[in-house]
């Protein structure tokens, strides 16, 4: 037994477009004043009929084509597409003479008269095969929405210039019920009978899983008498249209130009007109589709963003803890230096004692074996100066990024407290976008990525130091060039290996270089010896100074850069010790 089936999307079928066209009528003999194309993939028709402007929509969006009449005004693009262009080139200021739709399936024809004869406009709507055609009066294609060239499809390339023919989707021998009897359909009942599966869309043209499963329904709930009503009351455009939403959940399922039986009744609501019907249920699917799209895109994004920056600061806080150690370093150092004599060459460890504890106990000094007695003192001395050097700074550090975590979990209780709201879910995404959280733009806005790209397109690395400063690196000439010259601060480090071919590297230090910690500079500095020719040496020696001395000359190759001031930091890559 057939029973009412779970909630699932209404499709804009060859039923529904039929009831739409039905309705667009009164837009014959009407005049084409203005034509729109506010998204890559929709158009809009300005018609003036019958003392009164009607704006027709047509998409070949993958996921939302369809065609109906809109009450709202849309934006227009800035400039013009292409197949925009061709449309005011040719049609603009016609007629609207007839729309037909092709047997019961989901293409129409748009027929407008110009001095030149009848262009048709000719709109497919199926699926991710979705276009819109310009057809000029000897047959031709003038301009397509999406070309598609014999690679992308064998079957049906579409080229400028070639003979429009109509997509090989068609079935021979099935039945147009627009153009059937009572005596056929009760032809097709009977048959039907026979049959086990009962499936209307094995006989049907263009019939829609959907619909023939509401055929299938109203068969089985009110026999042949409730099909033939249903036949009349489509071959007589006699509409009862409404939206359907699910009420658990709230979503807008679509619209049907008659009561449903898939779905119960008070989840049936009445509109005036099937475009309107659809108008509503459009707007509101396509909201929920950028609303999912949206959480989809910004809930990863968040935890990754929260997960780095809780490793930051994890390695922010060990860092800090290590910073307490500056006396004991210092202690090291002087211990060295004072009981190192007569120590034999090579050894890992000192043993010294404190002469700062009254009991003076020994204490285990470890040693670079590679090291004097006096690089090893010095190393300890080092590491006491930045100990106490980068105390302050990796406080001011930690407590920015443990602000940034808090205010990533706040982010993420916005976003689920959102729901399929617009305006909050889009001031997130700003928000995640200007902090630097989203590791990439969303799903609807990557067509535009260059225009958003920091970089303009050039490939440069982001890295984070384990002190949580931000580490650019280019990765050929051009990218160096454009590091160097239009992203850098002159109070930013930057980095290049001593000799050779390498990779310009920058520390973005907000201004602060003296509060970047040395453990940061030798991040950078691995990175810039890693991307250098010199990348398989044991050790590679790597300058850095800040931005401000460093100079392009004029003329010079992209990369080529000269600088003053510089320090350097001896680099030595892992697994290449001789």
């Amino acid at each position: 037994m057939l029973s009412q089936m779970q909630p699932r999307a209404i499709p804009f079928d060859s039923l529904n477009l039929y009831a739409v066209l039905t309705e667009c009528g009164v837009l014959i003999g009407g005049r084409l004043q203005e034509i729109r194309q506010p998204t890559p993939l929709t158009v809009v028709l300005h018609l003036y009929a019958q003392r009164q402007e009607y704006r027709l929509l047509l998409s070949a969006d993958p996921q939302f084509a369809r065609l109906h009449l809109i009450s709202r005004k849309l934006p227009n693009a800035p400039t013009p597409p292409p197949f925009c262009q061709s449309l005011r080139k040719h049609i603009e200021g016609a007629l609207l003479r007839r729309i037909t739709q092709v047997g019961f399936d989901r293409i129409v024809q748009l027929e407008f008269e110009t001095p030149e004869g009848i262009f048709r406009l000719i709109a497919e709507l199926m699926g991710k095969h979705s276009n819109l055609f310009l057809v000029h009066p000897s047959g031709v294609i003038q301009s397509a929405l999406k070309w598609v060239s014999p690679r992308q499809s064998q079957l049906r390339p579409i080229r400028s210039g070639e003979l429009y023919r109509l997509p090989p989707t068609r079935v021979e021998g099935l039945r147009n019920p627009l153009l059937m009897s009572e005596a056929e359909w009760r032809d097709l009942w009977a048959q039907l009978q026979l049959e086990a599966e009962h499936d209307w869309s094995a006989h049907l043209e263009g019939l829609s899983r959907f619909t023939a499963q509401e055929l299938a329904l109203i068969a089985q709930q009110e026999g042949l008498a409730g099909l033939l009503e249903w036949a009349r009351c489509v071959r007589e455009a006699r509409w009862d249209a409404r939206v359907v939403r699910e009420p658990s959940s709230g979503r807008l399922l679509g619209a049907y130009p008659l009561p449903c039986r898939q779905f119960p009744p008070d989840w049936q609501h009445p509109r005036s007109s099937v475009n309107l019907a659809w108008e509503h249920a459009f707007a509101e699917r396509i909201e929920w589709a950028e609303a999912d799209a949206l959480h989809n895109t910004l809930l990863p994004a968040l935890n990754r963003a929260l997960q780095a920056r809780e490793r930051v600061v994890e390695e922010l806080r060990r860092a800090l803890a290590e910073s307490q150690h500056a006396d004991r370093y210092r202690l090291f150092g002087e211990l060295i230096l004072a009981f190192g004599h007569g120590l034999p060459s090579g050894a890992q460890v000192l043993h010294a004692p404190d002469y700062t504890h009254p009991d003076a106990p020994l204490v285990e000094i470890p040693l670079d074996p590679e090291k004097s007695l006096a690089e090893n003192a010095q190393r300890y001395f080092e590491k006491a100066r930045r100990a106490r050097e980068g105390q302050s700074g990796l406080r001011v550090r930690l407590q920015r990024f443990e602000a940034e975590i808090e205010a990533i979990r706040d982010a993420i209780q916005q976003l689920e407290a959102a729901g399929n709201r617009l305006e909050p879910l889009r001031t997130l995404l700003e928000t995640a976008r200007h902090h630097g959280w989203l590791r990439e733009p969303p799903a609807e806005q990557r067509a535009t990525r260059a225009d958003k790209d920091p970089f303009e397109g050039h490939k440069v690395q982001v890295h984070l130091s384990p002190d949580g400063y931000q580490v650019l690196v280019g990765e050929n000439a051009q990218a160096n060039d454009f590091l160097l010259t239009r992203i850098a601060r002159p109070d930013d480090w930057w980095l290049h290996v001593r000799t050779g071919v390498g990779a310009h590297v920058i520390i973005r230090t907000e201004g602060h270089p003296e509060r970047v910690p040395h453990r940061t500079l030798e991040f950078a500095a691995r990175l810039a010896a890693q991307h250098s020719a010199d990348r398989h040496a044991s050790v590679v020696e790597v300058d850095y100074t800040l931005r401000k001395y460093v100079r392009k000359p004029r003329n010079a190759p992209p990369g080529f850069a000269l600088y003053t001031h510089e320090k350097t930091i001896a680099v030595r890559l892992e697994g290449k010790r001789r």
